[in-house]
Parts: C-alpha cells; sequence; structure tokens
C-alpha cells in the first residue's frame, strides 16, 4: 500500500462510524481537541474570562474534532496533575490552555520559565517548592509556531501579540506543565497558552465579553487549522509552513527523545516513536542486510535490554537533518556504552509528521566497530 493510501486512510478513520466483520458497525469517537481556562481567583472571585469564554463550546463539533473544555483549580501544582490526567483520559490532538491576562489585548505566551513566584493561591498557599519540576530545564519554549498563530489573528482584526513573559503564577504553570508534558511524549498534538483580557474592559474600542473571547477561541483555533493541516487565515489565504528553525527543533527533539527513551528502558515511549507500519532494516559486520517490522524490533529491543549484564546507554554524538516535504531525514552518529563495552554506529532515519510531532517510518542502522 502507498503512503498516500495509508494517510488517506487514516482521514477516513476520522469519520463517525467505521464497518466491521461480519457487517456490523461501531461508532468511532472524533479526535478530541481540549480547551482550558481557569476558575475565578483573587480576593473578590470575579468570574474568569479564560472559562467563561470555552465553556459554552464543550461538546461542540470543529472540524471533525471534537471540543472538551475543562476548567483548572488556581492551585499551584494542579496544573501539571490535571493536564497529565486529561491526557491519559482524552488523548487530544491538541490543547489550547488559557488564563486571565492584562487589560488592554490578547497575547500568546512563546516562553514558559521553570521558577515560581511567591503569590498565594485560591488556597491562600505560596508555592511549596520554587520550581514547577525539580530537574526541568530553567526555561521551555513554546512548540507552537507562535508568530504564525500571532499574524493570523491580527489579520482578523484581534489585537494580539506574542508575549516572552506568562507572569511566573498559574498560568505560565500550566504552559511549562503542557510542554513538559509534550517533551515526555505524554502529549502529542499541539499545545497553545494564549492570554485573554478581563471581562468587562474595551479592546481595541470594542467590549470584553464572554462572546468576544469566545471568538477570539474560534479564531486561533482556525488560524491553527487542525490535526492534519494547518490553514491560515491570513488575507493570502495561502497555507504556511512551519518555520525552518522550528520544523528543525522539533524533528531534532524526536529523535534525541528515542535515543533518551531507549536508555531509559522505557519501551512503551520507544514504540511510540515509530509510525505504526514502520519498517527497521540492520546491516551487520558481513554486510547482509536484515528487515523486520515495529513490534518485532521492539520487543527485541526489550529483550536485549533484559540480557545485557549492563545498563546500556546510547547517546548521539550528531545529528543531520534534511526536509523532503512532509518528510525529513536524520542521519545520527551514535555511541553507546555497557560497562566497559563502547560501539559505535549509525542511524538513518525517515520521519513523518504524524499528529504535530515526528514519527519513524523507516531505520537503517549499523555499527562501525569504533573503540
Amino acid at each position: 500500500m502507498s503512503l498516500s493510501i495509508i494517510l488517506r486512510a487514516a482521514t477516513v478513520a476520522l469519520a463517525a462510524v467505521v464497518a466491521v466483520g461480519g457487517g456490523s458497525v461501531v461508532a468511532v469517537e472524533p479526535p478530541v481537541v481540549l480547551l482550558t481556562g481557569f476558575e475565578p481567583f483573587g480576593p473578590d472571585r470575579p468570574d474568569n474570562p479564560s472559562w467563561e469564554g470555552i465553556k459554552a463550546l464543550d461538546g461542540l463539533d470543529w472540524r471533525g474534532c471534537k471540543l472538551v473544555a475543562r476548567r483548572i483549580p488556581v492551585v499551584w501544582d494542579e496544573p501539571m496533575k490535571r493536564l497529565e490526567a486529561l491526557a491519559d483520559e482524552l488523548k487530544p490532538v491538541a490543547v489550547f490552555a488559557f488564563g486571565q491576562g492584562l487589560p488592554g489585548s490578547f497575547t500568546i505566551e512563546a516562553l514558559a520559565r521553570n521558577r515560581r513566584a511567591p503569590y498565594p493561591d485560591n488556597d491562600g498557599r505560596a508555592p511549596a517548592a520554587p520550581t514547577v519540576t525539580v530537574d526541568g530545564p530553567d526555561e521551555l519554549r513554546a512548540t507552537a509556531d507562535v508568530d504564525r498563530l500571532v499574524r493570523a489573528l491580527v489579520a482578523r482584526g484581534h489585537v494580539v501579540r506574542r508575549s516572552e513573559d506568562a507572569g511566573r503564577y498559574l498560568c505560565e504553570e500550566t504552559l511549562y506543565s503542557l510542554e513538559t508534558l509534550k517533551k515526555a511524549g505524554k502529549l502529542r498534538g499541539t499545545v497553545v497558552f494564549s492570554h485573554v483580557p478581563p471581562l468587562g474592559g474595551r479592546v481595541g474600542g470594542r467590549p470584553v465579553d464572554a462572546a468576544a473571547v469566545e471568538k477570539y477561541v474560534r479564531d486561533l483555533l482556525d488560524a491553527w487549522g487542525g490535526p492534519e493541516k494547518t490553514v491560515s487565515i491570513e488575507p493570502t489565504a495561502f497555507q504556511q509552513a512551519p518555520s525552518e528553525q522550528a520544523r528543525e527543533r522539533e524533528a531534532r527533539a524526536s529523535v534525541e527523545r528515542y535515543f533518551k527513551v531507549w536508555s531509559d528502558q522505557d519501551m512503551r515511549a520507544y514504540d511510540d516513536c515509530f509510525m505504526a507500519d514502520a519498517v527497521i532494516q540492520h546491516v551487520d559486520a558481513r554486510g547482509r542486510l536484515s528487515s523486520l517490522p515495529r513490534g518485532r524490533f521492539v520487543a527485541g529491543q526489550r529483550d536485549a535490554h533484559r540480557r545485557s549484564p549492563e545498563p546500556m546507554v546510547e547517546v548521539p554524538e550528531s545529528i543531520d537533518i534534511r526536509f523532503e516535504g512532509r518528510i525529513a531525514r536524520a542521519v545520527v552518529h551514535w555511541k553507546l556504552t555497557a560497562g566497559a563495552r563502547v560501539e559505535k554506529g549509525y542511524d538513518h532515519f525517515t520521519l513523518m509528521l504524524d499528529r504535530d510531532r515526528w514519527r519513524i517510518v523507516n531505520l537503517l542502522f549499523y555499527s562501525t566497530d569504533e573503540d
């Protein structure tokens, strides 16, 4: 079966029903786009625009996806707990999170910091720890193409800007949690965090109410375009590809994750690095080529870890990536250590975008027997 046929079949799978053996029909759940907002916060607890603007969208159909709206408590540590649970429950193809920002404009956040400010939450407590995660990086860049989304929304008449200061409160914690979960492979789709202005003010000469925030949310979804493609709502009406830097960064992160989860012996995450029908090929020391399907290969890697008398760790020493349309090709020079044993070699990856993440279509690997 050709790649184009496989892609068309995947799109058909989003239909409402699918026939199975014996002529029976089984309902197929549409993919979920998760929307989150916050509960009211502060001494007077006014309505929070981030929730008021999304709650009416809960359960609606949008371009073959189901919108699901959930409210997050304004309590330290809750964003990570709630988002991880929702990711496990709903398997969303995208998460769009919203929080209350400053008057005057909407913003899309491009940077999340690990460090928290010592502000009290709705329980009256300051954060128990100074960081969102103990061993996480100081900063995580947004993986979404923030600039493209901002341009598209401005073209629709919204007053919206890019921001790199999310406030060091629960909003920033939410974006940091989303990007952490995505980096760990627990969220597989697009993640975006946007601040919306308080209710009762004016932006661009127009009043800010729940309907105005909902309109902004709908236009942001349209700017994203959906899980299979990204559609611009700028006047050109032409599709815009992600920036070259962002595309290479995402592909590189997928390759690095492949080596990390293998070394961590997280074989479930390792299996998730591959497309379902991926083929793995190996060239041995005598130049003979062998091929295995994904399932047998992953099982063999699991057994190799179990049989190894020393923990095996494999790291990429260099990664070279080039792109051919929707395909990325990566050549990786790797080093494997297991106690005193050291082995080096090359992996040749062919990757394809699948639900906003690069996954392996084909892997060809061999050892160079370097010491």
